[in-house]
């Protein structure tokens, strides 16, 4: 009889104590997060400077990512390479469209493996290893491509190597950067995304406008060789990376946290507040589930989340994305202009998407997330639907005004959709789920960009389709149709935090209501 009350009292000793530690911790975090939302976007500049300089890190990954993606497509407006690796049609060199396929394949196959690898790798062991893996892979792909010179199926295997660590880049940055950036820049932060990916696509047109006119194989393999640089650059600085504190909470390290955490902030910084958020945070999700799965995705409210998190990635592929960034120039000359008219006409839209995306981080967080993409979408689908009509127009200008259309589809498409699809993904992800959920809308961009890249050629080429700037109806209807589903089903979840993201999908609310929702 003793004994039962023995340990009747221990047992509630031990929930009382745990009701205390709860206690405690939730009001460090509030303290915590009552600062955090109160800090301008001035404030949060000037105080956490270097959890900022390890996010741009992050980023500069993205960048690598923007430079090869662009590169494996942008080599076909080259003459020289279509000579090295083409066959003759009507006088002209071309790639033939199976090769196309599979080039673009290749790359695609690599970013779909390298996003699931990563979302399982980076739960388990952290980004620092994913990197040190993809950079090395990087190198030997680029090595591949680079003495690939009339080898195609040499070069296809180049572009899988290169493929998968783009894979795991758009994985890990985004989740990284959210859950390292204060509050008032998060999104600004993971919209930079984005912008690095854009910048990329600057230095690929950018080298390729200066190397057209080289003499042999190096008007394309320099192209291919600037990616060397990236990796040496980012290896340098890769031992010191420091690893999430959300991340080595997770695996319950916490004095490993508490030490990254003072390294990424200053003095001032509320480290505790900020530890007991995140231990809040994942102990609230522990108590539902023990171990995160591709299959807890997709069951009960979380279904719901992971396919916002897909949807963003399938809007901004079915925007036109792959075709008039990747196919521009190609388009452009095949279209009547230049070669050198065609490549000046890249490199300034290019730019202006750079900028775009600056703009957009300022939509991002005056706008918020929803009103963003909505009115950003409804915009483009008209900008499309105008440059196929441009194109109906048998007239010697008419590509011009399709060159003035794609300059608007550029500013407005990196300002709105291009900006904001990833603090939506980043957000509006499970707490214990965020790596899996970014891994998978890392996958539907690969396979909706995989069923582009398959059409592109078919209906661009000219032994094939043909259609020029027709296309833009194609984009601009399917576009059209998912801007309903954006109005129904994205939310807002601009200056929440994952706690409270994760208190609204679990009531109920609409995603449309949640700018409005209350919470105590």
């Amino acid at each position: 009889m003793n004994d039962t009350i023995d340990v009747q009292k221990h047992e509630e000793e031990v929930k009382d104590g745990e009701a205390g530690l709860d206690a405690r911790l939730s009001a460090q975090a509030q303290e915590y997060l009552n600062v955090q939302r109160s800090q301008t976007w001035k404030e949060a500049l000037r105080a956490n400077p270097k959890a900022l300089i390890w996010c741009f890190y992050s980023l500069f990954t993205c960048i690598m990512w923007g430079y090869d993606g662009l590169a494996s497509s942008i080599v076909l407006a080259i003459e020289q390479f279509r000579r090295d690796y083409g066959t003759k049609f009507n006088g002209e060199f071309v790639i033939p469209v199976i090769w196309q396929l599979g080039l673009g394949g290749a790359s695609l196959f690599g970013l779909l493996f390298g996003g699931i690898g990563a979302g399982i790798v980076s739960k388990k062991w952290g980004r620092q290893l994913c990197m040190l893996i993809s950079y090395l892979m990087s190198i030997a792909g680029v090595f591949l491509q680079y003495y690939s010179p009339g080898d195609l199926p040499m070069l296809f295997g180049g572009k899988v190597l290169t493929g998968i660590p783009l894979g795991v880049f758009i994985t890990i940055t985004p989740t990284y950067c959210s859950e390292i950036a204060p509050f008032a820049l998060r999104g600004s932060v993971t919209s930079a995304v984005n912008w690095s990916i854009v910048f990329g696509q600057c230095l690929a047109y950018v080298v390729m406008r200066q190397t057209q006119y080289s003499q042999g194989p190096n008007a394309y393999l320099i192209l291919f060789a600037i990616q060397w640089v990236f990796a040496g650059l980012a290896l340098l600085a890769l031992p010191f990376f420091p690893e999430s504190p959300y991340h080595l909470v997770s695996q319950g390290r916490f004095d490993k946290a508490r030490a990254n955490a003072k390294r990424l902030y200053d003095a001032k910084f509320n480290v505790d507040g900020y530890i007991a958020s995140i231990q809040l945070d994942l102990d609230t999700q522990a108590r539902t589930e023990r171990d995160a799965s591709y299959r807890e995705c997709f069951r009960g409210k979380n279904n719901l989340r992971t396919l916002i998190a897909m949807s963003t990635f399938f809007v901004q592929s079915v925007c036109g994305i792959g075709w008039i960034i990747g196919y521009m120039a190609y388009f452009l000359q095949l279209g009547g202009l230049s070669i050198p008219a065609s490549f000046d006409a890249t490199v300034t839209l290019s730019f202006l998407m750079l900028i775009g995306n600056m703009v957009g981080w300022i939509f991002v967080e005056k706008f918020g997330r929803r009103s963003t993409a909505l009115f950003g979408s409804l915009t483009l689908t008209t900008t499309l639907l105008l440059i196929g009509i441009s194109a109906c127009i048998q007239t010697k200008n008419a590509i011009w005004a399709q060159v003035a259309f794609m300059a608007i589809w550029s500013f407005v498409y990196q300002s709105t959709i291009g900006s904001v699809a990833w603090p939506i993904v980043a957000e509006v992800s499970k707490s214990s789920l965020r790596g899996h959920t970014q891994a998978l809308a890392t996958v539907t961009q690969g396979i909706v960009g995989a069923v582009s890249g398959v059409l592109l050629p078919f209906m661009v080429n000219p032994d094939q389709g043909n259609l020029g700037g027709k296309v833009g109806f194609i984009y601009g209807g399917i576009l059209g149709v998912s801007c309903v589903g954006i109005f129904f089903y994205w939310p807002e979840t601009k200056g929440r935090s994952f706690g409270e993201i994760d208190e609204l999908f679990g009531r109920g609310v609409k995603p449309r209501d949640f700018k409005g929702a209350r919470l105590d």
